[in-house]
């Protein structure tokens, strides 16, 4: 690889210029390539030892050299861009992207928009980054990037949380073919070795196989937030919620303004027993978008669990409003008010079975007591392949159900254990 892209700049090594946001730089000789190790080990530390002996192969040099070199990135690139490893040696701190070649004229642009079109992790967004990642594949068919972003595309295209705008078939079908086609022009895009993990967690329920292309991921793209992401889902899918925080948390770090992913940590909390640390995290993803639903939708599951109904009333109704339908919003606030919560929660729960969110229906059913409801819901999300069904081990509302033989059969198809203690 001779071009790598970090944030808004893009160093081309064999032309030996670095620019920024498409204007050129005044980066040139040793410093340039201090650059070029650092970008090519792609966030991964770069030892003082390995400088020296690259740059300066016959030549005794004092640390003082390589400092200056990196005082002088520091200036043109910012200085939060590269870490200092004590008595070790540095890394970029911003996520690089190899390319293939000389990316086409607005490629990049229609990458950037992309990334931020599936970063929203919504139905319509989805379909737009399909599209742009198309785009960017018609300019450039061996852009390993695009097509492993094309990979988690469509990877989402197939989730029930969005209303499944493909079969998941197809949808999967394609996913794979996406990851495999990027592994072949670039081996170490750990995107989508995530993408072939996560595949093989949410519908093969390949355990074994899931970890080992997720542990494959993180360690290839470190500083990639979809490798941690999908890492994070799948140790928290198996009951290791400690290793699950710690991977969601980087990849909030790596992307802070994520929301999906303050969402995903949300729930690693609610699954790890702390439903206060849930809370809050969820509070920062209706932050960063307080018009997006889902994170509305899953307050209220963790305030219902936790017999916080009140509140947990509110954020349905939020939910209703931001879907339109003030008048269901005001039905149920006034069932509760005559009626009492369960009457609401019966009425709540029918709504949610017409729009077959089997899943949801199973956790609200399971708030008011309605084991065999729950139940038959999980069957239809095993029937439905739904992408929630991986966490059923976990999520806090099914614990009761862990004596139960049906219950006992759903985690025999999906091949987990039950549940245990958060841990």
């Amino acid at each position: 690889m001779s071009q790598f892209e970090f944030g808004p700049f893009v160093l081309d090594s064999s032309e030996r210029r670095l620019t920024r946001d498409g204007e050129r730089l005044p980066v040139t000789g040793k410093t340039l390539d201090v650059l070029r190790l650092l970008a090519e080990a792609e966030g991964r530390l770069v030892e003082r030892q390995t400088f020296n002996a690259q740059l300066w192969p016959e030549v005794i040099v004092e640390d003082r050299n390589l400092t200056v070199h990196i005082s002088a990135l520091r200036k043109a690139l910012g200085i939060d861009c590269i870490e200092t490893v004590a008595k070790s040696g540095y890394r970029l701190a911003t996520p690089v992207r190899a390319m293939n070649g000389h990316a086409p004229p607005g490629s990049l642009d229609v990458l950037r928009e992309a990334r931020y079109q599936l970063s929203q992790a919504e139905r319509v967004p989805a379909l737009r980054a399909l599209g742009l990642f198309e785009r960017a594949l018609a300019l450039d068919g061996n852009d390993a990037e695009a097509l492993a972003g094309l990979a988690s595309t469509y990877l989402l295209l197939s989730s029930t949380t969005i209303r499944r705008p493909l079969p998941v078939d197809e949808a999967t079908q394609l996913a794979s073919d996406a990851a495999l086609r990027a592994l072949a022009i670039d081996p170490r895009k750990g995107e989508a070795y995530a993408v072939l993990g996560r595949l093989k967690m949410t519908y093969d329920w390949d355990w074994r196989g899931a970890e080992a292309d997720l542990e494959r991921a993180v360690t290839l793209a470190p500083r990639s937030a979809e490798a941690q992401l999908g890492h994070g889902l799948f140790l928290s899918a198996v009951g290791r919620h400690r290793e699950a925080l710690a991977a969601l948390q980087r990849a909030r770090r790596l992307e802070p303004t994520r929301r999906e992913t303050h969402e995903r940590l949300g729930l690693a909390w609610w699954m790890a027993g702390d439903g206060e640390r849930a809370l809050a995290a969820l509070a920062e993803a209706v932050a960063i978008d307080p018009e997006a639903r889902r994170p509305h939708f899953r307050r209220m599951v963790v305030l219902e669990q936790l017999g916080r109904h009140e509140e947990a009333a509110a954020a349905r109704a939020t939910w209703l409003e931001l879907f339109g339908d003030h008048a269901a919003a005001r039905r149920l606030a006034d069932l509760t008010r005559v009626s009492g919560h369960r009457a609401a929660m019966v009425e709540w729960i029918a709504r949610l079975e017409k729009l077959s969110q089997w899943f949801e229906v199973a956790i609200q059913a399971m708030a008011i007591g309605e084991r065999a409801r729950a139940l038959d819901a999980l069957d239809r999300c095993l029937e439905e392949r739904a992408d929630n069904a991986p966490y059923i081990a976990e999520f806090p509302p099914f614990r009761p159900l862990a004596g139960e033989p049906r219950f006992g059969r759903i985690l025999d198809t999906l091949r987990l254990r039950p549940p245990a203690a958060p841990r």
